[in-house]
């Protein structure tokens, strides 16, 4: 690839990054729990019918695990900010993929015209 495609895509990227919107890491799952109490139908030890769904929000950020839980009518607008991130981390990794390769480049190309002198 020529460094003026590589400078064309990495400048779409930029542009992609600052459209992206509202973004979180994470990831969302649905959860069933057993409340424990006898009696109830979660403890069925043939046939439990657990207590649920709760969505679930789980992510990392700065070395810290955090879980939240999530009212279903949020799962909606976490879906999309999950999206989001995720896009982001595939742009931002394709820049640095792109940057890496146009370095590589302008550095071969100085080589060469240190080498015709």
């Amino acid at each position: 690839m020529q460094p003026r495609q590589i400078e064309l895509r990495i400048k779409r990227i930029k542009r992609e990054l600052t459209k992206l919107g509202p973004m979180r890491p994470g990831t969302l799952s649905m959860q069933y729990a057993a409340c424990q109490k006898p009696g109830c139908a979660c403890m069925d030890p043939v046939k439990p019918k657990k207590h649920g769904p709760f969505y679930q929000l789980s992510y990392s950020h700065l070395g810290k695990s955090t879980t939240r839980f999530v009212r279903p009518s949020y799962t909606g607008q976490i879906k999309k900010e999950l999206t989001a991130y995720k896009r982001f981390r595939a742009l931002t990794q394709e820049w640095v993929t792109r940057e890496l390769a146009l370095s590589q480049l302008r550095l071969e190309l100085a080589r060469r015209k240190d080498d015709e002198k």
